[in-house]
């Protein structure tokens, strides 16, 4: 035998270095199949709220010009619920059934805004997002995440 292989401590250094790469590969593969086992249960721990009732669809209050005074959306999934005003420069919300919550605005191509809800549901979001936002709100029992829509 010629080489560096005649002597086995080489032979061993020389077969782990090769097999490094294919352990790495293995890792990699066995943490993004963790990720996408924990997935699962995704449904279970969500509750997606759509939008039914939007007051631009249906005005209600307005002011002498014409204009809005506010937006009302509604946002439903059993068994919670978030109904928001838009105001300028803020947003008033309550989550139903009342109780405390963490509720993020996410706002494409921004950053998020945290709010906390208190023991009646209430909370106010300011300054207004703007722009494509949905809400995610972390109650005790529940995430609900909205619809995103244009504010």
């Amino acid at each position: 035998m010629t080489g560096r292989w005649h002597d086995d401590e080489l032979l061993s250094h020389d077969l782990a270095q090769a097999l490094r790469p294919v352990e790495d590969a293995a890792r990699r593969l066995a943490r993004r199949a963790e990720a996408a086992f924990s997935w699962r249960t995704v449904d279970d721990d969500l509750l997606l709220a759509s939008l039914s009732y939007d007051s631009f669809e249906k005005p209600l209050a307005h002011h002498r010009s014409g204009e809005p005074l506010s937006r009302f959306l509604v946002f439903r999934a059993t068994p919670l619920s978030v109904e928001i005003e838009v105001m300028p420069g803020q947003i008033v919300g309550q989550i139903i059934p009342p109780g405390r919550a963490e509720i993020v605005a996410e706002r494409e191509g921004g950053d998020p805004l945290h709010v906390t809800a208190d023991e009646r549901g209430l909370f106010i979001i300011s300054p207004c997002p703007g722009g494509a936002t949905r809400l995610r709100c972390d109650t005790p029992t529940a995430r609900l995440v909205t619809d995103w829509v244009q504010l």
